[in-house]
């Protein structure tokens, strides 16, 4: 409170906050008042809404509900461009939010957790790798016009090498689907019968 101006009101006063009577508006569950906000009233005092796709109730953080965002992932991962692993990096179960480096650690999942390959929704992961530094490194803490210096130049490139020679550190979902044809066909990976 720097302006001299502005008046102190200490937590106490009457004047930080009053009990008023003969209001109207919409007070929420949770005892808020919203005035003439019906809408935000009823999000702050519900738990669950309904779905928008087929009426069920669903939490209220969420427009549909589960089984319904399981089918349009589906859909869109049945429309995903696909392509065959190359058995190199990783690959990610959009339905296990899990991460494979084999197929033999999926053929192990889908034992212990009693799924079909299908079930997984595999897509081929892209790499994530260090950042290069920019030639302008540093460059803010330099007077107007003025240029690094030559080892501070031959350190950033030497560096730069050093990441470029680096694998990748991490492995993101990426946006292909993994062909699974191509491992049944090799019998790796056998389709169990459901149940």
């Amino acid at each position: 409170m720097d302006n001299q101006n502005t008046k102190m009101i200490m937590f106490d006063s009457a004047e930080a906050a009053q009990y008023r009577t003969n209001i109207s508006g919409w007070v929420s569950r949770n005892g808020c008042f919203f005035g003439l906000d019906e809408r935000t009233a009823r999000y702050d005092g519900c738990t669950h809404r309904t779905c928008e796709v087929c009426g069920k109730p669903t939490e209220k953080s969420w427009l549909i509900c589960k089984e319904c965002r399981e089918l349009k992932d589906k859909e869109r991962y049945a429309t995903m461009p696909k392509e065959i692993w190359n058995e190199e990096g990783m690959i990610y179960s959009e339905s296990a939010d899990k991460y494979f480096s084999s197929i033999d650690e999926v053929e192990g999942f889908l034992e212990d957790e009693d799924k079909t390959i299908d079930d997984l929704r595999l897509v081929i992961c892209e790499p994530n790798y260090l950042p290069l530094l920019d030639t302008d490194f540093g460059c803010d803490s330099l007077a107007e016009d003025g240029e690094l210096p030559d080892k501070v130049i031959q350190a950033i490139d030497d560096f730069n090498k050093v990441i470029k020679a680096t694998p990748p550190v991490s492995w993101s979902p990426g946006k292909k689907a993994v062909i699974l044809s191509e491992y049944l066909s090799r019998n790796t990976i056998q389709p169990k019968e459901k149940e």
